[in-house]
């Protein structure tokens, strides 16, 4: 009973302060107080993305001909309509559910972004994961009745690897449902390249991709591009030297593109070895590793060449921009591109950009499952009596410096002196990216070496597909085969440079890869 009368009281006591802060009447002034609305939460603003002084200092000089590449004007730039559609998941068809075409055709156009939404920084990390996983390549979206029945034919599937996560998802590919409301395929922008597929049917977002999408797939989504081109009247061999093309460079090895058949083009530049990708200003001769972006917030430049600064997540941002649809090649004088075909037809939002700057700052490793043991233990002193720490200097494991490749001497200028590079280091690895191409800075950039458990290949092309291989001196030799990249037409190459470790003992070789797989 006495719990009772207590807990009353309580409970009068509670309604009487409740009437009195709803009432707010005081002996002074006898006005009432209306209680106090909790302010609603303001939309935050992203930075201007394509921002002309940013963009000033951002891009390292190009070797051979020392000066950045130029960029879109800002008025150029945001005249471009927005895209910014969201988009959907591709099933194989065991694992497709059920009346899911008709469900996607139900969707309508929706969004992929709402600017008005996103009020705390936790909102623009969760709206970037969205636009990782969603943002797709606009040009390449397709209804072609060919790949719905590619894309329900198991024996086909079967026959091509085409991958899935455990749930089933064909990583890499998407459904969108454009403004008319028809549904089509398309291409993920961000996470057909850099979302790695475990073996346990898991994806690592961020990471190397690894994921194979078919060359018939693959060749459908390309006719699409062949076709823009073709409206504006460029030919699959002048878009390939517009691709790759180094005018200023005597003896410039893509000058071939210019007088190639589709079949040879095709020999040289078809579909990529998973985790490597001859990117727009890189070349199929000198392949480019697609890189690991978890940790990207703690490196200094982006690029194995170390092509642009990375001062934030605005310069992810604009870097996303410049890959996806905003870089034409011009380099100084050397333009590739007429007025009419160099236009953007579109961008993405500011708001998109950014928050998917927002949220590759964010991404963090997966769990490791190599644990220290008494064999890492003799790694780890390996590692510091070899010297590696002076180039992958704990705890990022990187010193964020650049190396100037074989061949080029860094210009004395205003621009260089700017950089953070590592001098009197023999690299020795191939130097062709570096200097014959768009990207060729003249430098590599010290990589970071944790994730190496379970990234798959090594070396700024990915000639190497294991750390055992890496430290193997027979990658020294002429007529060894490399177990990732080859080059086109190559059967046997030597992959040479980065010689720090090859004269270890089994023992401590052992222990050293041990101890790498623990970052």
């Amino acid at each position: 009973m006495k719990q009772a009368k207590l807990g009353l009281a309580i409970f009068l006591w509670a309604i009487a302060l409740l009437f009195f802060a709803l009432s707010g009447t005081t002996a002074q002034s006898g006005k009432v107080r209306l209680p106090k609305r909790a302010p609603e939460a303001t939309p935050l603003r992203a930075p201007k993305i394509w921002d002309a002084r940013q963009l000033a200092s951002w891009a390292t000089p190009i070797a051979g001909i020392n000066t950045t590449p130029n960029f879109y004007t800002e008025e150029e730039y945001y005249a471009a309509p927005v895209d910014n559609l969201r988009t959907y998941p591709v099933y194989h068809p065991d694992h497709e559910p059920k009346n899911y075409q008709e469900w996607l055709q139900q969707q309508g156009a929706q969004p992929l972004i709402e600017a008005e939404k996103i009020t705390s920084e936790k909102a623009w990390i969760e709206a970037g994961r969205r636009v990782f996983d969603e943002l797709d390549v606009p040009i390449l979206r397709t209804a072609d009745v060919r790949i719905r029945q590619y894309l329900q034919d198991r024996e086909a599937l079967k026959r091509d690897r085409i991958q899935t996560t455990k749930e089933g998802v064909i990583p890499g590919l998407r459904w969108v449902v454009e403004k008319n409301g028809q549904v089509k395929l398309t291409l993920s922008e961000c996470a057909s390249c850099h979302t790695r597929l475990m073996d346990d049917g898991t994806l690592i977002r961020g990471a190397q991709g690894n994921v194979n999408l078919g060359s018939p797939l693959i060749g459908r989504l390309v006719e699409g591009f062949a076709k823009f081109n073709e409206n504006l009247g460029v030919t699959l061999a002048q878009s390939e030297y517009s691709g790759y093309g180094v005018p200023w460079l005597k003896g410039d090895i893509h000058e071939r593109f210019k007088t190639m058949t589709e079949s040879e083009i095709g020999e040289v530049d078809g579909p990529p070895l998973p985790g490597t990708f001859a990117r727009f200003n890189g070349s199929p001769y000198f392949i480019t590793k697609i890189p690991d972006l978890i940790g990207v917030k703690d490196r200094r430049y982006l690029d194995h060449t170390g092509t642009h600064l990375n001062r934030g997540p605005e310069d992810i941002a604009r870097y996303g921009a410049l890959v996806a649809y905003a870089d034409d090649g011009a380099i100084g004088p050397h333009k590739f591109l007429t007025a009419e075909q160099r236009r953007l037809i579109m961008r993405f939002s500011d708001e998109a950009l950014y928050a998917l700057g927002k949220y590759i700052y964010a991404l963090e490793p997966p769990a490791n499952p190599n644990k220290a043991t008494a064999l890492t233990a003799r790694g780890k002193k390996v590692f510091a009596q070899e010297g590696c720490a002076m180039c992958h200097t704990p705890p990022l494991y990187t010193n964020n410096m650049l190396i100037p490749v074989d061949g080029f001497t860094p210009p004395t200028d205003d621009a260089t002196k700017r950089l953070h590079i590592l001098r009197g280091v023999p690299l020795g690895t191939d130097p062709n990216l570096a200097l014959k191409t768009r990207k060729g800075t003249g430098y590599y950039k010290v990589p970071s070496l944790k994730g190496l458990w379970y990234r798959g290949l090594i070396e700024h092309s990915g000639s190497i597909a294991s750390l055992e291989e890496w430290f193997d001196k027979k990658r020294l030799r002429d007529d060894y085969v490399p177990s990732g990249w080859k080059g086109p037409g190559i059967k046997t190459r030597a992959v040479k440079g980065h010689e720090f470790g090859l004269a270890l003992s089994a023992k401590d070789r052992k222990a050293l890869i041990a101890f790498l797989k623990t970052l």
